[in-house]
């Protein structure tokens, strides 16, 4: 997790958690939305990758980090057995399904069976929403209209409570939470469950029971399921179901009500029940998103409102009601709008939705708008099999490729699914994928290469962390740190040169475009021999006379300038070419370590030093290892860095050179680091950009008190007493 996030990740994108058909499914294989690892089913406890305690690990050290993290999530059909599709096999062979829920064939011996895979060459929509051929096909319309002795027969959709024996699976209906919101109040309830208890059973003529079980216990009196006030039980403390978020410890929130809070087990449909599993990991394990497998499988209609002028407040849908769980499970507070922040740059307050769609039929459309971005394989498949293999043009305009634009589409040319783009090709897809506008994805293993005449997911072979000493995935992720931000500006593009330049102007809408331009790319295909340029045809946009550093790994960090034409010239005042397969990104000089501390005898000077009790802390080496088919070098020497043992009088030492005009710091995910500086009332969240609140280039940043400026250079006419190094304040 460091080295991501140290390397300029921003998210992680992982496979369904789920507990699967075996221990071998990699996820996809969906059997039980409520097993993350810890129960005993499927022949296995521990799911692919672990357990339901190593999820919430993995989880919580991606946010303290800074990671968001985004789980694959499988609603159009399930893994397992057939239920009831033999005299051994229980109907109620999958958790919380019964046969009705599915598309199946039931047989004149009154067995079930699935249906005929999809024809695909019929390009049928019908088959397409009906017949799975990856498990058992959910039925999610009403009624169900492939069930019985023949398809498309009609059935009506069965309701009833599904998982009695686990309220803790359920909201609690007894704690009702009203909403306030300009398209219309409405209530919700939340999870509940979550109140300490010592697990020591308790007495009951004479005898213990319940201890040790890892359940509250306690003696129902009245048969309801639920623990009431005055029924004896173990030892708990009343906190009620949120009792870290400011303003919740109320009666309200279960606060103090003299009761074990409890969700309440209610009866449902399989919509009902797919969306309250939904909202339930969504509170429980917190992800800040979801891809959603395979939509064009599943009913748009099923996903959130599509046409309606309060869609984007609406609770409706699989989509709405997980974005109702993540403003009370997150403390969020923007109920008026769920889906801004999903196709927008806005301060994220939503959950962050792509939907995996591959053309129609049924049409892309209706799932955009139920609230989800749409992720195809055209930008894939684009720059495979045309772009970068034969032609650049148009690669420099904004949302190339991407379904619909920055705002709607997504961006991979790697998938699971498909890993055919050429090895030669890799560096300058990924590059297109971070430094162009609109989020991207890139895919890989991790090293840990599937084996098999049909494996899946593919083999990467992606260098994600600079593997096999392939260093251009470590450059163009510094670029994207520093300068990936803000609209796309395409200057030009021919069969074999393209380039296009990063504006930002969020801080100031009213600064000139030159002030806002914050990068320029230069990139020539692939395989095509001599530097490219057309120079004549385009100017850069940066302002005239400024100079500007390359960060390209590709001819090391020279300089170059821009003439009163707007041409970037060398230092001989030469057009600079790029040569094909190569790319120059070109911006200002970035402040960093003081040059006079980079050299002896200050070499030991770092950009950032710890001190705790006024001290430097000591350092530790630790090994991270790269996946078992990958670069057994790739950190073998080990890393060396800081180690603290205490919270207590710390500080954090930043240095940079005399250009930096500021100087912010994020320490796990966004603490509050700077109470010291007296800002704003006691009772406000003192983070200086909390979530929600703050844009992405400053998410979790702290501003710094400024301490002195030393080791500079001032020159002087008078040397012997004015040209020193240090000056005072």
């Amino acid at each position: 997790m460091p080295e991501l996030a140290e390397a300029g990740y921003t998210a992680l994108w992982l496979p369904p958690p789920f507990k699967g058909t075996s221990v071998w499914d990699v996820g996809f294989g969906t059997f039980d939305r409520f097993d993350l690892g810890d129960k005993d089913q499927s022949g296995t406890i521990p799911t692919k990758y672990g357990t339901a305690a190593e999820l919430q690990n993995l989880i919580e050290t991606a946010h303290r980090f800074g990671l968001r993290v985004y789980f694959d999530n499988v609603m159009a059909h399930n893994g397992g057995p057939i239920p009831g599709s033999d005299e051994n096999t229980s109907i109620n062979a999958q958790p919380g399904f019964v046969p009705e829920d599915f598309h199946l064939q039931r047989t004149s011996d009154g067995y079930y069976r699935n249906w005929p895979g999809i024809e695909w060459e019929k390009n049928d929509e019908w088959q397409i929403l009906n017949r799975n051929p990856f498990g058992q096909d959910i039925a999610h319309e009403n009624p169900n209209t492939s069930f019985g002795l023949n398809e498309n027969n009609d059935f009506p959709k069965y309701v009833g409570i599904r998982q009695p024996n686990n309220p803790e699976y359920y909201p609690d209906t007894d704690l009702p939470i009203a909403i306030t919101r300009t398209s219309g109040n409405f209530t919700t309830y939340p999870f509940a469950n979550k109140e300490p208890f010592n697990d020591s059973g308790y007495l009951k003529s004479g005898s213990r029971i319940g201890a040790g079980n890892g359940r509250f216990d306690w003696d129902d009196t009245d048969g309801d399921g639920q623990h009431d006030s005055g029924e004896i039980s173990e030892a708990f403390t009343d906190t009620g179901v949120d009792p870290l978020t400011p303003g919740r410890n109320t009666a309200a929130w279960g606060f103090g009500d003299e009761k074990y809070n409890m969700g309440n087990p209610v009866p449902e449909d399989v919509n009902a029940m797919l969306i309250r599993a939904f909202r339930w990991f969504t509170d429980q394990y917190k992800p800040d998103g979801y891809r959603l497998d395979a939509v064009k499988h599943v009913p748009n209609y099923f996903f959130g409102e599509m046409s309606a002028s309060t869609k984007d407040s609406s609770n409706a849908g699989y989509l709405g009601e997980a974005n109702v769980q993540f403003n009370l499970t997150r403390g969020f507070s923007d109920w008026n709008n769920h889906r801004d922040t999903t196709f927008s740059d806005n301060p994220r307050d939503d959950l962050f939705y792509y939907g995996e769609h591959l053309g129609s039929p049924p049409a892309e459309g209706p799932y955009l708008a139920a609230g989800m971005r749409i992720a195809n394989d055209t930008f894939l498949n684009t720059v495979k099999d045309s772009a970068l293999g034969n032609s650049f043009t148009g690669l420099d305009s904004e949302g190339f490729a991407m379904y619909g634009g920055v705002n709607t589409g997504m961006k991979y040319p790697m998938s699971h699914d498909n890993n055919s783009i050429w090895a030669g090709h890799k560096e300058l897809a990924f590059l297109l994928t971070y430094l162009t506008a609109g989020p991207g994805i890139i895919y890989t293993d991790g090293y840990n290469q599937s084996t098999g005449p049909n494996y899946f997911p593919k083999i990467a072979q992606l260098p994600f962390l600079g593997q096999f000493d392939s260093s251009y995935a470590p450059n163009i992720l510094s670029i994207y740190q520093n300068f990936g931000r803000g609209n796309q500006v395409g200057k030009y593009s021919t069969p074999n040169f393209a380039a296009f330049e990063r504006q930002d102007k969020t801080e100031n809408a009213t600064m000139s475009d030159a002030d806002g331009t914050v990068l320029l790319v230069m990139l020539g295909r692939y395989g095509v021999a001599g530097g490219q340029n057309p120079d004549a045809n385009w100017s850069t946009t940066f302002p005239v006379g400024t100079r500007l550093k390359n960060y390209s790994y590709h001819g090391g960090p020279f300089y170059v300038n821009v003439n009163d034409q707007g041409k970037i010239r060398d230092d001989s005042g030469n057009v600079v070419l790029v040569d094909g397969g190569k790319y120059f990104a070109f911006s200002w000089d970035n402040p960093e370590l003081p040059l006079v501390w980079k050299s002896s005898p200050a070499s030991d000077v770092s950009p950032i030093t710890i001190t705790q009790n006024g001290q430097p802390v000591s350092r530790m080496t630790y090994l991270s290892p790269d996946g078992v088919d990958g670069d057994a070098n790739l950190n073998a020497v080990g890393r060396s860095i800081p180690r603290v043992t205490s919270g207590s009088n710390l500080s954090f030492h930043v240095r940079a050179d005399g250009s930096a005009e500021n100087v912010m710091l994020k320490l796990n995910g966004g603490m509050d680091l700077n109470s010291h500086m007296n800002l704003g009332s006691t009772n406000a969240d003192k983070r200086d950009n909390p979530p929600a609140l703050s844009r992405e280039t400053f998410l979790g940043y702290e501003q710094m008190r400024y301490v002195q400026r030393v080791r500079e250079k001032f020159a002087a006419a008078v040397t012997q007493s004015n040209n020193i190094i240090g000056s005072s304040g």
